[in-house]
């Protein structure tokens, strides 16, 4: 049966995380942010956004929000529902997860065009935050 119940704080917490982490996945500080920029079909030196980026921004931004809240809450849930115990418990239910839902989506985005490097540096993104929340859930939540 699942268990709809969550712990707040942790939710709070594990969204906030993964909203900035991901910031940081995507950023210019990373290593692989050149081979995803181009990846995407942008270009890497690019200092400005277009008029039409800078109007997108806030419903980009709004969709990254409910995206982490929507991971958070269903991996609390996920966590909670088949009883984890452990953080290495939680982070085996977080790969699980990944493995079904994240990288599932991800490989059916080839029909969008998406270019294998993109998938490749989504999908580690998505692994690192399922896998982690998972363990944190199981410990904190």
């Amino acid at each position: 049966m699942l268990d709809f119940s969550i712990s707040v704080l942790p939710f709070i917490v594990v969204a906030l995380v993964n909203f900035f982490a991901s910031w940081l996945w995507f950023s210019p500080v990373a290593p692989w942010f050149k081979a995803w920029v181009r990846g995407t079909g942008a270009h890497p030196g690019a200092k400005e956004m277009t008029e039409a980026e800078k109007r997108e921004m806030p419903l980009i931004m709004l969709g990254a929000l409910v995206s982490t809240l929507l991971l958070s809450y269903g991996l609390q849930v996920l966590v909670h529902s088949v009883g984890a115990a452990g953080f290495f418990g939680g982070l085996l239910v977080g790969v699980v997860a990944w493995a079904a839902f994240a990288v599932s989506l991800g490989l059916n985005s080839r029909f969008e065009g998406r270019k294998p490097v993109v998938i490749v540096i989504n999908l580690g993104l998505y692994l690192l935050a399922y896998a982690l929340a998972g363990g944190v859930f199981a410990v904190w939540g």
